[in-house]
C-alpha cells in the first residue's frame, strides 16, 4: 500500500486529496452507525501520521451534518504530518468540534474514551513496524476496554498492514473502513467486517 500511495502522488494525486476522500468515506460509515445505534457521544482519535489526517478530515465532514464530536490529537499540533496539519487548520474554529491534545491532558483523553459511544481509530496506519509504547499503548488499551462501537481507518492500529501481524497490542474494532482495496490478510476466514472505500486512486496505479 505504501507503494500505491507513492505512485498516486507521482500520478498527480496529492496526499491531502486522498485524506479528504478517505475522510468523506469514513464519515459516511459513521453516519450509518450513528443512525442505527442512536449515538450521541463521538470521539475521533488521530495519530501523527497520514492515517490521523484521514480521520481529522472525517471530523470536518461529520460536523457539516450538524453533529458535534470530540477530536483527540495524539501529541501536539506540531507533531502532525504536514498534510494532517492542513486538515487540522480547517477545523480549528469549528464550533462542532472540540479538540483535545493528549500531550496536555492524557487523563482527560482516557476519560473521554470511556464515556464515548462511537470511537474512530486513526492512531496508526500502514507504517507501523514495531511494538506500541505509551501513551499510545494506554490509549489503545482504553479503547479496547470501552463499550464504544469502534471503527478503524484502513488498518486497526497496532497491526502490520502487510502481514496482519499484531504487535504487543492492537485496536479491536467492530468495523473497518479499508482504503482503496483490502489487504491480503483481510481475506482470511474470521477476519474483521470491513467496507472498501474509494479514495480516488486510479486502477492503473495498481499495475
Amino acid at each position: 500500500m505504501k507503494k500505491i500511495d507513492q505512485n498516486a502522488v507521482t500520478y498527480g494525486m496529492p496526499i491531502e486529496l486522498m485524506m479528504e476522500n478517505a475522510g468523506r468515506e469514513i464519515c459516511n460509515e459513521m453516519l450509518k452507525k450513528i443512525k442505527k445505534y442512536k449515538i450521541k457521544k463521538i470521539l475521533v482519535v488521530a495519530g501523527n501520521g497520514n492515517n490521523g489526517g484521514g480521520v481529522i478530515a472525517a471530523s470536518r465532514h461529520l460536523s457539516i451534518y450538524g453533529i458535534s464530536l470530540k477530536l483527540v490529537i495524539l501529541g501536539t499540533k506540531n507533531s502532525l504530518s504536514t498534510p494532517s496539519k492542513l486538515h487540522l487548520s480547517l477545523i480549528r474554529k469549528n464550533p462542532k468540534i472540540q479538540i483535545i491534545y493528549s500531550s496536555k491532558n492524557l487523563k482527560k483523553v482516557l476519560s473521554e474514551i470511556q464515556n464515548s459511544e462511537l470511537i474512530i481509530d486513526g492512531i496508526f496506519g500502514i507504517g507501523i513496524n514495531r511494538d506500541v509504547i505509551d501513551p499510545h499503548y494506554s490509549i489503545i488499551s482504553a479503547i479496547n476496554d470501552s463499550n464504544a462501537y469502534v471503527i478503524s481507518n484502513d488498518v486497526p492500529s497496532g497491526i502490520n498492514a502487510d502481514s496482519g501481524k499484531i504487535y504487543n497490542i492492537a485496536v479491536k474494532p467492530n468495523y473497518l473502513v479499508v482504503l482503496h482495496k483490502p489487504k491480503k490478510w483481510m481475506m482470511r476466514p474470521k477476519t474483521l467486517k470491513f467496507i472498501v472505500a474509494n479514495i480516488g486512486i486510479p486502477i492503473e496505479i495498481d499495475n
